[in-house]
């Protein structure tokens, strides 16, 4: 291994251990090119480039090896280029090529894996296009083969293959000596075309996780072949496992793959994957070279700056985070303003609301999963919830599932600064009566609760700050009397809203205090119990069904805070 600082003395040394090792190595003869037939009517060609060329094919930037080149140990100050030719694909219109591969025999190439992106990488290019794979490859102190495929534009274009080195391209202070660069192109005459290059599709497409498995499928062209010759495909796979390019699988110390997939077992987070795929003919003819890559998977593939580990939605780069409610009962007295039989059961649901942000912590996303409990009204109400700080122009969708059976949902008109969902039209609908006049609010009623699903998309995302935190602003109203609204003690009606209602009855509300649907005595309209909580009964006061409510409600919740779980037998629903 060979990696320090350049100084004087560290110079000299080198140049000592290089002159020691080529001598004692069996490196190349002089700049060779031959062609041999095969007698089938196929052809090999062969060109090796070596310290000993000459121009056009290889120019040594100086004398002496302190200015790098074949036959010297090189560094990062001098990278260097030489040149292939293949002149009988300009001059003769009949050769088709069968493989094209270029081969450099190197020295002490650091590339192991085990370096990370501190290795020696020594990037090979042909006109300006890095190749596949990325680096030479190779190990401490012993000669190396890369192969490299040459892409057939390269070639056909001029006949001449402009190839150059960028030695330890990150400038670790790495050194190598190449021996030889070997082109070998195969290859037949005749009137016959290559296939076409095959178009691929990946799987997966966008966002690639490490548990997926990574798939490429040929899908085209049709025909694949312009002469109607069957066609074959080869498949090349390279893996950058944190050494800044890629290598050939099996140099990085996964399965030699040689398919179309590659199998969740072989990949890691952080990886960058590739695949070069090759339609050859019946004739042996290749096609141009198609490449897919699936980058840095498992890390944060939908590029929301969340790392894929700790993102909820790692494949949504509008979705980051899931925000969920504790479950919690939201429960109702309908006959504000006045106090009425004070049961709290006039609407009961069970839920649980998500509000799905993104990166910076907006909410993109509400969803709501939960149960239609009771009903115990006698009037045909309808539930909605009001959300600040946006307004209807902004939801881009709003859907509710009742019990399997979903509808769209827009808007309430009438609003601004807010957005008015009305999830259920007529609570009746829901928890229609039966045997019992009501609906679970009575000794002995025990019928299914009804699921419910409500999720509602905001175009852009909202501050979750301004939105506040679940259940937001739920509210009933009477059908027959839309501004007859009844909401959680403190939050503010809604601009559709009979606000001549506030203040009469009962009701203690102060629109200057913003003190809202509370008695003088602090006493609620409507409830949300941090629990699946059981619901008075029917017609029983829940200051007698919970003894310890009053207590609570009437110090501002600093009293008795888990009266909720202290029910007096027999006065509410299955307790």
């Amino acid at each position: 291994m060979h990696s320090f600082k350049f100084n004087k003395l560290c110079y000299l040394a080198l140049l000592t251990l290089s002159s020691s090792v080529v001598t004692n190595s069996a490196l190349a003869l002089a700049t060779t090119e031959s062609t041999v037939d095969h007698g089938d009517g196929s052809f090999t060609y062969t060109q090796k480039i070596d310290v000993s060329s000459t121009a056009p094919h290889y120019t040594p930037s100086g004398i002496g090896s302190q200015n790098g080149g074949f036959n010297y140990y090189t560094n990062a100050s001098q990278d260097f280029g030489w040149q292939h030719s293949f002149a009988l694909i300009i001059t003769n219109p009949l050769v088709q090529i069968q493989s094209a591969t270029l081969w450099i025999r190197s020295y002490d190439i650091d590339s192991e894996v085990f370096h990370g992106a501190t290795g020696e990488y020594d990037g090979v290019s042909i006109d300006g296009i890095d190749l596949n794979p990325g680096l030479l490859q190779g190990s401490n102190n012993t000669w190396s083969e890369t192969t490299f495929d040459i892409p057939l534009s390269s070639i056909s274009d001029d006949g001449l293959i402009n190839t150059f080195i960028d030695v330890d391209m990150n400038n670790y202070g790495w050194v190598t000596i190449l021996d030889y660069s070997l082109l070998t192109i195969s290859y037949i005459e005749t009137n016959n075309s290559p296939p076409s290059q095959p178009t691929l599709a990946m799987t997966p497409s966008t966002c690639t996780q490490a548990t997926d498995n990574l798939v490429v499928n040929v899908t085209g062209p049709t025909p694949s072949d312009p002469d109607g010759d069957s066609v074959t495909y080869s498949y090349r796979w390279f893996v950058d496992v944190g050494q800044g390019n890629v290598v050939d699988d099996d140099v990085a110390g996964k399965t030699d793959h040689q398919g179309d997939t590659v199998l969740t077992s072989q990949t890691a987070a952080g990886e960058t994957w590739r695949v070069q795929v090759t339609a050859t003919d019946s004739n042996g003819l290749m096609s141009e070279q198609a490449i897919v890559t699936w980058v840095d998977i498992g890390i944060d593939c939908d590029e929301d700056g969340v790392p894929d580990t700790t993102d909820d939605y790692p494949s949504d780069p509008e979705r980051a985070f899931n925000n969920f409610s504790a479950q919690s009962t939201l429960v109702f007295e309908d006959l504000w303003p006045d106090k009425g039989d004070y049961d709290l059961n006039d609407f009961v649901l069970l839920h649980t609301f998500n509000r799905i942000t993104n990166a910076a912590g907006e909410v993109k996303e509400v969803l709501m999963i939960g149960n239609a409990v009771a009903r115990g009204a006698m009037y045909a109400n309808a539930f909605a919830i009001s959300f600040p700080g946006t307004d209807s122009v902004n939801i881009e969708s709003a859907t509710m599932i009742i019990d399997g059976n979903s509808s769209t949902l827009t808007p309430e008109a009438g609003h601004t600064g807010e957005v008015v969902i009305v999830l259920i039209d007529n609570i009746f609908a829901v928890l229609p009566a039966g045997d019992y006049q009501f609906y679970n609010s009575q000794d002995g009623d025990d019928r299914p609760q009804v699921p419910l699903v409500f999720k509602m998309v905001f175009t852009d995302p909202v501050d979750a700050t301004i939105l506040g935190g679940a259940p937001f602003n739920p509210f009933i109203y009477r059908v027959s009397e839309r501004g007859k609204e009844i909401h959680l003690a403190n939050k503010a009606p809604s601009d559709l809203a009979d606000l001549t209602l506030l203040g009469t009855g009962d009701d203690d509300s102060n629109a200057g205090t913003q003190t809202y649907y509370r008695t003088a005595a602090g006493h609620p309209w409507a409830l949300n119990v941090t629990t699946s909580w059981r619901h008075p009964l029917e017609y029983i006061d829940i200051l007698s069904a919970y003894p310890q409510f009053r207590g609570w409600v009437e110090s501002s919740g600093v009293n008795t805070p888990s009266w909720y779980n202290h029910p007096n037998n027999g006065k509410c629903w299955k307790c």
